[in-house]
């Protein structure tokens, strides 16, 4: 329980690491998605923008008069949308200024009511400019809206002219068919009547990874600089192959083929495209003159169709507006549902605090048991490796005692034994010199008689002699082995 006291604070800071970085890469993964679909827009507008000079704003065009009034409109959105972009910077500098006006205020803090005060009127100042920005970009967007639904009914009321112009000429006669039978340029897949060089090109960009060819901006743009540089000589891959280490030179080589490649498809592009458009101008031509030809059938028609159109579009607005209701309707639902799962957040995160700090107080608790405990096993350590050192102690001075002791013992029982040695060496000696005094009084003299040696002896004699039993008559008593006492019985 201690080891895992121990372990929960210190993971706490890893996760919240955790979470924090996978947080930031989630951000980052929308902010590239974003940038992404920006710079798709952006490619979309500009080939708008070139369509748009090229067909529209030509000065070769005929109808050039007949669009100038665009041109104009399109010049006066151009400054009202540059004025608003300086206003909108302006905007985000002041209340970034403000900020760091802020920020500069908390580097020195002053528990004082005058600088609470004054950093409440600075929060103040920067929430107001904050909100007054906010609901100034929501007024904008509502009116940006409103222009767009406006230019959409527009646009489907020309759509409805068109569609009654191609039904006009099926009544007229067959070479008109062709005008009906195709649909709306809303839903018209305009690149299916493009020439197959241009289809060919976008499936080999598709398919290929992009107009980079799967690199990024950056190694792609290194690509080109050294490409350009060196005019597309192959000499530059050896440069490019040093500055773009994370590719290897035959994927630098592949890349240089997909180029290739991807030029002579571009090229090819551009040149069907221009053919293209010279025989789109030729149709355009044809097809003008002939609606100018049927304008004139056409304007009998116009009121009725008109009347119809306006019919059509009050529907329209009285749909739109049960359908703004019901959003409102779900707006409001979706709003409640939100506020009540806020609360719910809210209370749950409070009892999880809550049950963090019982958890946190029951630790605190049981560390202090245990480091209490800790105390007590230490104190009683230490008590017993007294006792064991002062039972040491004791015993060895008894030791000690007991050794001098049988020290004084030992000497003892060896000054006896020495004594006694000594005694038993006078003894021998004693008798030894006894022995001597007796051999020197008794003196043997015994004559030398060889013919001894092969006499018998004295005992061989004896036992030569009768060997009869000296006793006779019956043996009394003849000893036995011992009966064992349970075999007695």
């Amino acid at each position: 329980m201690a080891a895992a006291s121990i372990k929960t604070p210190a993971s706490q800071p890893y996760d919240d690491e955790g979470s924090k970085a996978l947080k930031k890469k989630n951000e980052l993964a929308k902010k590239a998605e974003l940038l992404r679909d920006i710079q798709k827009l952006n490619v979309q507008i500009q080939a708008m923008e070139r369509e748009k000079q090229t067909h529209i704003f030509s000065r070769r065009s005929d109808f050039r008069s007949d669009f100038s009034c665009l041109e104009e409109e399109e010049a006066k959105m151009l400054d009202e949308r540059r004025t608003e972009q300086i206003r909108v910077k302006q905007e985000l500098k002041k209340i970034s200024h403000m900020v760091k006006r802020f920020h500069h205020e908390l580097r020195d803090v002053k528990p004082t009511p005058e600088f609470v005060e004054k950093l409440k009127s600075i929060m103040e100042e920067i929430e107001s400019a904050i909100n007054s920005f906010k609901q100034q970009q929501h007024l904008k967007y509502e009116e940006f809206l409103t222009s767009e639904k406006i230019l959409s009914q527009e646009i489907q009321q020309l759509e409805i002219k068109f569609e009654n112009w191609s039904q006009r000429s099926k009544q007229d006669g067959a070479p008109a068919k062709s005008l009906l039978v195709k649909p709306l340029a809303s839903t018209r897949d305009v690149t299916k009547d493009l020439p197959p060089e241009v289809a060919a090109f976008d499936k080999f960009v598709q398919q290929s990874g992009g107009h980079r060819g799967g690199w990024d901006e950056y190694d792609h743009g290194t690509f080109m600089k050294f490409r350009n540089m060196y005019k597309g000589r192959i000499v530059f891959l050896d440069y490019v192959k040093q500055r773009l280490p994370t590719h290897t030179e035959t994927e630098i080589r592949e890349h240089e083929a997909w180029y290739q490649e991807y030029l002579f498809l571009n090229e090819n592009k551009k040149c069907a495209i221009k053919k293209w458009r010279e025989r789109k101008e030729e149709e355009k031509e044809d097809a003008i003159t002939q609606v100018q030809d049927e304008l004139e059938a056409e304007k009998q028609k116009i009121s009725e169709q008109q009347d119809l159109a306006d019919e059509l579009m009050r529907e329209k607005a009285a749909r739109a507006k049960q359908i703004n209701a019901w959003r409102v309707q779900k707006e409001l639902e979706r709003a409640m549902q939100e506020e009540k799962k806020a609360r719910d957040e809210l209370e749950k995160k409070k009892r999880q605090e809550l049950q963090r700090k019982k958890q946190l107080e029951t630790r605190k608790v049981v560390e202090e048991f245990r480091q209490q405990r800790k105390l007590e096993e230490d104190v009683m350590e230490m008590v017993e490796e007294e006792r064991k050192r002062a039972d040491e102690e004791r015993r060895r001075e008894i030791t000690a005692k007991e050794i001098g002791r049988f020290h004084v013992r030992d000497m003892q029982r060896l000054n006896e034994k020495f004594e006694k040695e000594r005694e038993k060496e006078e003894m021998k000696k004693h008798k030894e010199r006894q022995l001597e005094a007796l051999k020197s009084q008794v003196q043997v003299q015994v004559a030398r008689d060889p013919s001894r040696l092969l006499q018998p002896t004295s005992g061989w004699k004896e036992r030569l002699k009768d060997k009869t039993p000296s006793g006779g008559g019956r043996v009394i008593h003849m000893p036995h082995r011992a009966i064992p006492s349970w075999r007695q019985k």
